[in-house]
């Protein structure tokens, strides 16, 4: 802030300097284009208003017309009004302070005509979730400029923490909170995932029917999340929505862990709230339900959270109930659990290294690092010992290594791995069709998600590591909360390595959990003093601009339009487990035709239209039949059920099932740059089919044979 803006009322310039002048007119310029984007709002609310009125058109034009004379008289007496005020506010070092007194007023009527339009969408039942962006918005500029105010015009007082403030703080906190829990809740009804959900659906259903996992059914994760799907099936019934709600409450939890997190590394709550919010859209705007990712990191962030707790506090208690939840989470994800391990591990060492306090000697501190290590390792080897040891017993542990490490670090990439985005964009897009915005999104979506991470990682381990430098030379003590930075780092290096396997926006996305809290982190680092001055501020703020239009704007953007095309009340699927879920055309209809003209409890077995080439098929459909599956192959997957040994095992299983009827979903194949676009040249399961089954139905994407 300049000295021209904290000078008190009153206080006057003899010559004010030229360059408060020019900052006199760049702020009235700036007022005018707000003003005029309040006209703007107030015209559009004006006319939508008129939509819910029974007027003639006549009269509707008249009043638009005088509506438009009068905003146009409006804007003519702020232009001048403001001239003056901000212009006679320089010699009395009252520019920021009438600037911000305009801006506020001119804000409190952009939110009074925000809030009516919201009124409005909400007695025609459309509420867009952008006019809720803006009220809130809107709002907050509102706040700000109401506290700038009480700086200037109470300096004593204004930076009190006064019982109102701090009553307004935990407001915020909770309102934020709920928003957060009810933007998450809000695209419950999204379509049905009929292959990735599809999977934890049927898996859940076929360990509740007491299928064993790897055993009975092929699966290539680990089967926490089927084994809390079927205890949740058995007690609430087995729905989608059941699904949907706990998938739900996981993403809740998680982003509240992610806040905690925040406000540890960041040592403030203020702070915390936009790694919170940023996190909360993009679980919000990931359809992905049933993703057995969500509950992983739900316990690995807690893990971090409490090594973290025992950092601050110097308890080794809580490093055991780190050391459990890094066990939990293995249950969901093998590599996000030694992910979480090596963050927490590199915690300790670098606090053994660069300890943040006192000087012991190394012989304690290695001392109190085998002990930290032992109390974290110690629980979490226990949990995946009994776990797993259990599992390989039942099912076999050649069989579960197979499927859990072995085909992951190899068939699988080769028939699932996708292309990086290439160091420079491909500019060539804008030679093709499609609006600006898809076109722009096309081009900088997943370049972005892509490097963004990698220089935020980057550019935090090198801030680290100079850290790391002045501390072992004596200089300034390398901070705790640069030991859980250093952390976090580890956590996210590894969350971005598991998503080059196959690199997509849902798989990148838990490195971009870690990446909001790095990057206020890294603002954070910014000293206060150099945020008064422009050639500083505003470099920052432009960079800023990029992260915040793409893991907020556009998920939330996404969002929206989620929600507009399936509002959380309406019901879509007269299938009593799909839960009001919209399905896929022709979904229900294969279910009703299975419930008129199958035999109770009849096996099925739902295919593709060739089994040579296959990239994925609809598993979703043994769940919404609700059927026992003929064959352990419900997931047909590329490299698997293309092979000639996997064909015949699964033809046996058919002969012997003999099931009445199966159902083919017309999706083709994709025919993405990997193994998968290309055919095995094995057609023994085609051939059973084709000699065994004819075609009776078509209905919406599917075909429904029955056995000859």
């Amino acid at each position: 802030m300049s000295s021209l803006s904290r000078r008190k009322t009153g206080q006057e310039f003899i010559d004010p300097p030229v360059s408060a002048y020019v900052a006199a007119y760049g702020l009235w310029l700036f007022t005018f284009l707000v003003g005029l984007l309040v006209a703007f709002v107030v015209r559009d609310l004006s006319q939508m208003a008129m939509l819910f009125t029974t007027w003639d058109r006549y009269a509707v034009h008249l009043v638009n017309q005088v509506g438009v004379v009068v905003l146009v008289v409006l804007l003519l007496v702020l232009l001048v009004t403001t001239e003056a005020y901000y212009r006679n506010g320089v010699p009395r070092g009252q520019l920021f302070l009438r600037f911000a007194r305009a801006v506020g007023i001119l804000a409190l009527i952009l939110a009074a005509a925000q809030a009516l339009r919201l009124a409005l969408e909400v007695v025609a039942g459309s509420v867009n979730l952008i006019s809720v962006l803006i009220l809130v918005a809107v709002l907050l500029v509102y706040g700000w400029t109401r506290t700038v105010v009480q700086r200037y015009t109470h300096p004593a007082t204004g930076a009190a923490p006064t019982r109102a403030k701090r009553w307004q703080a935990r407001v915020l906190i909770v309102a934020s909170f709920a928003a957060g829990a009810v933007l998450m809740a809000l695209p419950i009804k999204f379509p049905l995932n009929p292959y990735d959900e599809g999977l934890a659906l049927v898996n859940g259903m076929r360990v509740l029917n007491g299928d064993i996992p790897f055993r009975d059914y092929w699966a290539i994760y680990p089967p926490g999340q089927s084994y809390v799907l079927a205890a949740l099936f058995g007690v609430a019934g087995q729905s989608v929505l059941v699904e949907r709600v706990y998938d739900t409450v996981v993403r809740v939890a998680l982003a509240l862990v992610i806040y905690l997190v925040a406000a540890r590394v960041l040592r403030s709550w203020r702070w915390a709230l936009a790694p919170y919010l940023a996190a909360t859209v993009l679980l919000a705007a990931a359809t992905f339900y049933g993703y057995a990712v969500f509950p992983a990191l739900l316990f690995g962030f807690a893990a971090l959270l409490m090594s973290f707790r025992s950092l601050d506090t110097g308890a080794r208690g809580w490093l055991v109930g780190a050391g459990v939840l890094v066990g939990i989470t293995t249950f969901f994800r093998l590599d996000l659990g030694f992910y979480t391990a090596a963050s927490v591990g590199v915690l300790l060492i670098l606090t053994w290294l660069l300890p943040s306090d006192g000087d012991a000697e190394w012989r304690i501190r290695t001392r109190q690092l085998l002990l930290a290590l032992l109390a974290v390792a110690g629980p979490a080897a226990l949990l995946v010992l009994v776990f797993y040891g259990y599992l390989g017993a039942v099912a076999g542990f050649d069989l579960m290594v197979e499927n859990l490490l072995v085909f992951p670090a190899t068939t699988f990439r080769a028939v699932r791995h996708l292309p990086y985005p290439p160091l420079l964009p491909d500019w060539s897009i804008w030679s093709g069709e499609g609006s600006f915005d898809v076109r722009l999104g096309s081009l900088f979506g997943d370049y972005l998600r892509f490097y963004i991470p990698l220089l935020v990682y980057a550019l935090s381990a090198l801030l680290l590591l100079g850290s790391a430098i002045r501390s072992w030379r004596g200089g300034r003590r390398f901070a705790r909360t640069d030991s859980m930075a250093a952390a976090l780092v580890v956590m996210g290096a590894g969350l971005f390595v598991q998503a080059l396997s196959r690199y997509d926006e849902i798989h990148v996305l838990p490195a971009a959990l870690v990446v909001v809290i790095l990057i206020a982190w890294l603002v954070r680092r910014v000293p206060a003093a150099r945020w008064e001055q422009p050639w500083v501020a505003a470099p920052v703020m432009l960079l800023l601009l990029v992260p915040v239009l793409l893991y907020f704007v556009a998920p939330y953007s996404r969002l929206s339009e989620y929600v507009r095309d399936y509002p959380p009340q309406g019901c879509y699927s007269v299938l009593p487990r799909a839960g009001c879920a919209p399905t896929l055309p022709g979904q229900d209809d294969v279910i009703q035709i299975l419930d008129r003209q199958a035999a109770e409890g009849e096996p099925f077995f739902a295919g593709l239209p060739r089994h040579d080439n296959v990239f994925a098929n609809d598993v979703s459909l043994y769940f919404l039949a609700g059927r026992p599956i003929a064959t352990r192959y419900h997931e047909l997957h590329p490299g698997v059920t293309t092979t000639q040994p996997v064909q015949a095992e699964m033809v046996a299983e058919l002969t012997a099932q003999e099931p009445e009827w199966v159902a083919f979903i017309n999706w083709g194949n994709p025919n993405e740059p990997n193994a998968s676009r290309f055919s095995s040249g094995v057609t023994l399961l085609d051939d059973y089919i084709r000699e065994n089954y004819t075609q009776l139905y078509t209905v919406g994407m599917y075909q429904v044979l029955r056995r000859k």
